[in-house]
């Protein structure tokens, strides 16, 4: 390990006290997405950034909902970025949880929190990652290193306040990034997803009428909606064989969501459902489109007086960064380096904000981080040692990229 190197990781190692106190201010900094605009939440990083000698900027579409950019230099070309969400999910039945959900509590080596995997932990490590950076002189000898923290992830990765708004404006750089999630693995992609919204139309009638009995007035949304859920649930798809989507088939979960009908005595006219698709690199979208509308067709040519509307709620493609890309064998290398373990190279089931950065040509690491669990349940934590493991991890990826 260079000097440079081994100076990045001593100044790490005397920042834990630090880097847990921060942990705990963001996870108690309450960013439920629908519930709590960002805009506490990025003021705090940036702060916090500031008094760590780092430079910070809040960019916003949405004055109550800002992009958070944090850098080790004014200028110079961005090596490594560093990307964290701000927003979370809700906390949900808080009393399944051991420790309040927006306490921070710290119990057996670990801070507990809503968002404290997803990505409130990742966003620490991140920042005391570039101060390291920016503190030890040689570290980045004519570049920096730049993070950003963007809201609205959670309904669905569309970017559209963050990734794209920053993008559009020219302020989204980086020769290779880091979503940071949780783990050390390294993961190369992820499926895509596609969320729809489906609306059955049917035709109400009395359900005492004679009409209804003998089948000349009438049809059941409800039942007709069904009928599509169903028809979508039972279709086959083969697991990919695109290189480290093997694990994976598409699949389609029908019915996530559905409500129709307004009385018990009425034949419902109304029905709607959310499906929820995770597709292969070798399924599109409008292959996807097809088999549903085929499936529209056979069920309205059995019941005429039912009629289909499909909208599109996501449209996330699977997005991978090839093993070539810079950004891989220097992370691959800083995980050996700090853990003494080699770590996995994989795809995840789940699609996130990865897909936008290596559409706009950032090679991507789709989700890496502090070791902790429970993201999106009860008792979500994150461990301390990870938050320093993940920050020097940070830090070498960045020095040798």
């Amino acid at each position: 390990m260079k000097d440079v190197e081994q100076q990045l990781m001593d100044w790490l190692r005397g920042r834990e006290a630090q880097m847990i106190d921060l942990c705990q201010r963001l996870i108690q900094t309450r960013s439920v997405n629908g519930v709590d605009p960002e805009r506490d939440l990025a003021e705090l990083i940036a702060r916090e950034a500031e008094s760590l000698g780092l430079g910070a900027e809040l960019y916003a579409m949405q004055p109550e909902r800002p992009n958070v950019i944090v850098s080790t230099a004014g200028e110079g070309e961005t090596g490594l970025l560093l990307v964290g969400h701000l927003d979370t999910v809700p906390a949900g039945d808080e009393s399944a949880w051991s420790h309040p959900p927006f306490a921070g509590a710290l119990a057996d080596g670990r801070i507990y929190g809503r968002g404290a995997v997803d990505t409130k932990g990742g966003m620490t490590a991140a920042l005391f990652a570039l101060a390291a950076l920016q503190a030890v002189p040689g570290a980045l000898p004519g570049g920096r290193a730049q993070f950003i923290g963007v809201p609205d992830e959670e309904t669905g990765a569309t970017g559209t306040l963050g990734i794209k708004f920053l993008h559009e404006r020219g302020l989204l750089k980086g020769r290779g990034a880091i979503y940071a999630y949780s783990g050390h693995q390294i993961t190369l992609g992820h499926r895509g997803l596609v969320r729809y919204r489906l609306i059955c139309r049917g035709e109400a009638v009395h359900t005492g009428f004679d009409e209804w009995q003998d089948g000349v007035a009438g049809a059941n949304a409800v039942t007709g909606m069904a009928r599509l859920l169903l028809a979508l649930e039972s279709m086959p798809f083969s697991f990919s064989t695109t290189p480290y989507f093997e694990r994976y088939r598409t699949i389609i979960t029908p019915g996530t969501v559905i409500q129709g009908g307004v009385s018990i005595n009425i034949v419902p006219d109304s029905c709607e459902a959310l499906v929820d698709c995770r597709l292969t690199p070798e399924v599109s979208r409008a292959e996807l489109d097809e088999r549903l509308q085929a499936a529209i067709r056979i069920i309205q040519a059995e019941v005429p007086r039912l009629r289909f509307e499909v909208q599109l709620l996501n449209d996330a493609p699977a997005a991978f960064t090839p093993d070539d890309a810079a950004i891989v064998p220097a992370l691959d290398s800083a995980i050996r380096e700090v853990t003494g373990v080699v770590p996995p190279r994989l795809v995840a089931g789940p699609a996130n904000e990865g897909y936008l950065l290596v559409e706009r040509g950032i090679p991507t690491i789709c989700g890496m981080g502090p070791t902790g669990a429970n993201a999106h349940a009860a008792d979500e934590y994150v461990e301390v040692k990870g938050l320093v493991e993940a920050a020097m991890i940070f830090a070498l990826t960045a020095c040798r990229l």
